[in-house]
């Protein structure tokens, strides 16, 4: 009999594969071949050839600078492996599926397993691809031998896999946590989103403020992470395998090591099989589904609040509980909230990388950081608010277009409903970027004023290309159908031109004439006018639509 851990494992490798479909077999080994040609001959070359071209005073600096650089580089790669992982699997929070097996003698610690084993060949490829650019500048530096190179690959490997058996583990108990809950599937789907950001903050620090990361991790606080540990033992071996000057190793081993890296891997080793030893101990106590399924719960509403009620007054009767309904309908769900904070989240990082990372430095000129982030943020917000809000938050499903189909206009009346509903949500959207981008860069309550106004003309114009084309070609909550496929790249490439083209006049305007506002106010007028074409094209087209 087949071990159950096995056929799990099985599974889960199909599962993650799914998109392979029946090539799996020809295109996965393919797939492992790019990898490893990417990692084994095309990174060293193409650093190689850097490096050289950089000069012998850039090697002497990496040589120097580059284990605590390293810490940095190993923080964004563990957090990496790490999240993703956790992320993905949120995607899709039904336990309905691990109960049946559960009904049939499956303990909690074979599905464990199984997942596990099933994501290392998945996950396996992201580090293949990864290690050679945490090693390949040491061989450089160091000139490590073959068997020091072997060394390392393995102490990454050995890292990865402890890594993603802790990302299994932790996205089990949260499976098991959040699927007691009614509204599990979706909560699961705001995590997934608000883990992104956990993933941008070291990879934009290692990035973008690589002084100051390098800085902070040479404290001692940096010692209690694995990423730590592991990066220090990496570097003790390219330095022992390396053809360097003995007296040049001890200086760097007493500038870089606080502790003995000897020290570094027993507590990796220790670290390693105490993680590995609790996750299967306590498979079972924590991971225990009750007999009653978190489906037959059912989720209540609460009563309205002042903002709500006030709406449905405001529009009055009819057509004022539509747009109440459209906006508790895109509100209470927690995935598009999740989406609204990572979008303002990727926001407000705009004028602290523009205005603080080494892009403040290349023009110098006082209008160029101001400009730039205020262009950069407008453009951003109307690209994500039109994937945000267009998408598969239009329809539901094909019954209920033929209800609205069947009411007297009731399919404008549905879409100009939704897009009001959908204005109402930008106005925070756009106006928490503008307010901290504002303070950062020290703008006139005026001049906030007017970038409010240019962030929210895009936004707009953004929900109207967004529902516009949804509208034309509606993919009623289907993620995975070609509908919605092509109407995230067609509202994205749409967008993406006309802010381009809408901006182009406003730099030109604002750098040769010296006026912000004047500037703003009018490269934010074409994006809602076109979007608003491409809205009303969508309703009619959806208006006469034959409904299948």
């Amino acid at each position: 009999m087949v071990r159950v851990w096995l056929a799990i494992a099985k599974a889960e490798f199909l599962i993650r594969t799914v998109k392979l479909h029946k090539s799996r077999k020809i295109l996965y080994p393919i797939v492992i071949g790019i990898a490893l040609a990417w990692g084994l001959f095309l990174v060293p070359r193409i650093l190689g050839f850097l490096f050289t071209k950089v000069g012998a005073a850039f090697e002497a600096i990496l040589a120097t600078s580059f284990p605590g650089l390293l810490r940095t580089i190993m923080l964004a790669v563990w957090v990496f492996i790490l999240i993703i992982p956790i992320s993905n699997s949120l995607e899709n929070v039904k336990i309905g599926q691990w109960e049946i097996l559960f009904s049939n003698n499956v303990k909690t610690r074979d599905l464990l397993f199984g997942t596990f084993v099933g994501r290392i060949p998945v996950y396996g490829i992201f580090v293949i691809a990864l290690a050679p650019i945490v090693v390949s500048p040491f061989v450089y530096a160091y000139n490590v031998s073959i068997i020091g190179q072997l060394l390392m690959y393995f102490v990454i490997f050995v890292f990865a896999i402890v890594t993603i058996w802790i990302s299994t583990v932790i996205s089990t108990a949260m499976h098991a946590k959040i699927g007691a809950s009614p509204r599990g599937d979706d909560i699961g789907k705001a995590l997934s989103w608000a883990l992104v950001p956990i993933v941008a903050l070291p990879v934009m620090g290692s990035m973008y403020w690589t002084s100051s990361v390098v800085a902070l991790l040479n404290l001692d606080i940096s010692m209690i992470l694995p990423s730590t540990w592991c990066a220090d033992i990496l570097t003790w071996i390219s330095m022992h395998t390396s053809s360097l000057r003995p007296s040049s190793i001890m200086n760097l081993e007493l500038y870089w090591f606080t502790v003995s890296p000897i020290v570094d891997i027993l507590i990796l080793a220790v670290f390693s099989m105490t993680v590995l030893y609790l996750g299967f101990k306590s498979a079972d106590r924590l991971f225990a589904y009750g007999a009653s399924p978190g489906s037959q719960k059912v989720a209540r509403a609460g009563p309205e609040n002042l903002f709500i009620r006030g709406i449905r007054r405001v529009f009055g009767g009819v057509f004022g509980t539509i747009v109440v309904t459209s906006f508790k309908d895109f509100a209470r769900k927690l995935q598009n909230i999740a989406k609204l904070s990572y979008g303002v989240f990727l926001a407000i990082l705009i004028p602290l990388l523009i205005g603080f990372g080494p892009f403040s430095t290349v023009v110098d000129d006082p209008v160029f950081v101001p400009v730039m982030s205020s262009l950069i943020l407008g453009m951003m917000s109307g690209i994500f608010s039109g994937v945000i809000f267009g998408g598969v938050g239009l329809l539901d499903s094909r019954d209920q277009l033929w209800i609205l189909k069947s009411a007297p206009k009731g399919v404008p009346k549905f879409i100009v409903a939704r897009v009001i509903s959908y204005m109402m949500i930008g106005i925070p959207y756009a106006l928490l970027p503008a307010i901290f981008t504002g303070f950062l860069l020290n703008f006139s309550l005026y001049d906030t004023l007017l970038m409010f106004i240019f962030v929210y003309s895009i936004v707009v114009g953004g929900i109207f290309v967004g529902v516009g084309i949804t509208a034309s070609n509606p993919s009623f909550e289907d993620t995975s159908s070609g509908a919605f496929v092509i109407n995230q790249i067609a509202t994205i490439f749409i967008l993406m031109i006309l802010i381009i083209v809408s901006l182009i006049q406003g730099v030109i305007i604002a750098i040769t004439q010296g006026v912000f506002g004047a500037a703003m106010l009018l490269s934010s007028i074409p994006t809602p006018i076109v979007g608003l074409v491409i809205l009303m094209f969508g309703m009619i087209r959806l208006n006469f639509s034959e409904v299948g």
